[in-house]
């Protein structure tokens, strides 16, 4: 290098750094494939109906265990790091209409927002579901409907079968929403569900130093996923 001239600065961050622990993508993966298991045993009905029970309850595990996770789990699992507030969503989809490019170690403001309505639209069903009876698929109810008053459960299963379109709506938002980082703005949202891992640059400016994130260990998650199936448990045999 000839005198007087500057050396570039070395960027010694990784390539790609560790933001999703597994909790979190075995929940999200999980509750994909179960939310698929439900919906056509649902409309399958009759013999089909106990794996719709089944897994509604697992549903329910996953969801009382991502609530607890959003509270003691890792830095990026937690409602304090993405739960941002109205203004914080605007501005962000501000800059994603611009030519800027998003980053954020975990969820960005708006994706927040989602993750937050997805998960309490969901427990709404489940919750409904527990409730409901129908006789449309084979004289089957939830194993809570006995415990209330028949108009109660006339209103929990109308609502158990109008909210599944109304989940159909937010899950369409919600791969419409990481379509539109992959092809317009290159970030693959999808990918790093499954690795764990995003590039360095879809975190941080270049040349920033790479986020400092907490990771909770895996037996504290089993921890919680093994009291929430018991709650679950205790749920059930109420209803029994």
């Amino acid at each position: 290098m000839k005198k007087g001239l500057d050396r570039e600065p070395q960027d010694d961050r990784p390539l790609r750094i560790l933001v999703w622990d597994a909790p979190v993508r075995l929940f999200h993966w999980a509750l994909v494939a179960l939310l698929v298991v439900s919906y056509f045993t649902g409309r399958a009905g009759g013999d089909w109906m106990k794996f719709h029970f089944w897994s509604g309850y697992a549903i329910l595990t996953l969801l009382l265990f991502r609530i607890c996770w959003g509270v003691v789990g890792s830095t990026t699992a937690r409602f304090v790091d993405f739960v941002k507030g109205p203004a914080a969503v605007f501005a962000h989809l501000a800059d994603l209409l611009g030519s800027g490019r998003p980053r954020e170690a975990g969820h960005n403001p708006a994706g927040g927002a989602m993750v937050v309505i997805l998960i309490f639209s969901v427990l709404l069903q489940v919750v409904a579901g527990l409730f409901a009876a129908d006789t449309d698929l084979g004289l089957v109810s939830g194993p809570l409907a006995h415990l209330i008053a028949d108009k109660w459960v006339d209103r929990a299963t109308a609502l158990h079968h109008f909210w599944v379109d109304v989940l159909l709506v937010l899950v369409g938002l919600h791969v419409l929403a990481v379509s539109v980082y992959l092809l317009w703005k290159r970030q693959n949202l999808i990918g790093a569900m499954f690795t764990g891992r995003k590039p360095i640059d879809d975190v941080v400016e270049p040349g920033k130093a790479a986020p400092k994130l907490a990771f909770a260990p895996a037996k504290l998650a089993l921890s919680i996923l093994i009291a929430c199936a018991a709650v679950v448990y205790f749920i059930i045999r109420v209803g029994s």
